[in-house]
């Protein structure tokens, strides 16, 4: 296992249980890209989610250690 896959596993061991359905949706997305933006997002909700896709693909996101 990778030492970046092990950082992230640790981090989802120490979220609590009542929190862990927030990060469902998120998760989903990172693992199926194929995955269609809900429906009952407005226009402009759903430019930003395309743009923020568009970011990650190209390297732009903040680091997880760089913010602990």
């Amino acid at each position: 296992m990778s030492a970046i896959r092990q950082e992230v596993l640790n981090c989802i061991d120490n979220i609590p249980d009542s929190k862990l359905e927030a990060l469902k949706p998120i998760l989903t997305i990172l693992v199926n890209d194929t995955i269609n933006i809900e429906t009952d997002l407005t226009d402009d909700e759903k430019k930003i989610v395309a743009e923020g896709r568009e970011e990650y693909k190209q390297g732009n996101f903040i680091n997880l250690n760089s913010i602990m």
